[in-house]
């Protein structure tokens, strides 16, 4: 029972991703047109996601959790440094590597989302219930931001959704991991992984998208970027 329910529960989590991606597919032509006003949303949803529920939620867990905030910081700063970032010779090779660095981020953090559902089936059918609702409340702003990031950095249509799948399917995939190679996750170990994914999601943010925001500058930039972080508050009092 605790294997399907976690096997069906971290399906629904990776749909809710998907039909964040959908919603922008649906208004492709306005998502397209008004994308920097995505990616302030986007920013604002990424900064208070770490700093709100992720870093809280890690401290719970490790109590020195902190320290692996700062280290998957440093990791996507080094990954950006070292592999991704290179001399730009024009702006839309700047913007595809936000894009690139983004789905890392969230992919990683959707395959983490995988692994706390199925670690909460573990302890008790009520927590993993729980657990799912935390995670699907936020998997679909995380599909929104995904795709409007990617047709942001000017990918094609066809690759975008493909990599915003990917970010999708990464959860069930997270929960069946851990269902078969490791079903006796520790929450010192949880509390790390959900720290690394507090410190990505940051430096994201703060690094590559709000920087996006300033290159195309617009007024309302502003006004979308808190109403990300209003988005994730009401979450966390509603869900978490």
């Amino acid at each position: 029972m605790e294997i399907n329910n976690t096997i069906i529960y971290s399906s629904i989590a990776g749909l809710a991703t998907i039909l964040g991606i959908l919603i922008i597919l649906f208004a492709e032509k306005f998502s397209r047109k008004y994308s920097i006003y995505l990616v302030s949303f986007s920013a604002g949803v990424l900064i208070a996601f770490g700093l709100i529920i992720l870093i809280p939620e890690s401290l719970e867990l490790n109590k020195n959790s902190l320290l692996y905030v700062l280290l998957g910081f440093l990791i996507f700063y080094l990954l950006e440094h070292f592999i991704i970032h290179h001399p730009y010779h024009e702006p839309s090779e700047r913007e595809h590597s936000v894009g690139k660095l983004a789905i890392i981020g969230l992919g990683f953090h959707s395959l983490i989302d995988g692994i706390v559902i199925a670690a909460g089936f573990e302890v008790s059918n009520e927590l993993g219930l729980i657990t799912t609702l935390a995670v699907v409340a936020h998997e679909l702003p995380e599909g929104i931001t995904s795709m409007a990031v990617l047709l942001h950095s000017k990918f094609k249509k066809s690759l975008s959704i493909l990599l915003s799948f990917f970010v999708a399917i990464a959860t069930p995939l997270g929960a069946l991991l851990t269902l078969y190679f490791f079903n006796d996750v520790s929450k010192e170990i949880l509390g790390i992984l959900i720290a690394i994914a507090a410190g990505s999601f940051i430096y994201i943010g703060a690094s590559d998208l709000l920087p996006e925001t300033h290159e195309h500058y617009n007024k309302l930039n502003a006004f979308y970027l808190l109403i990300g972080v209003v988005f994730v508050i009401l979450i966390s009092f509603i869900f978490i």
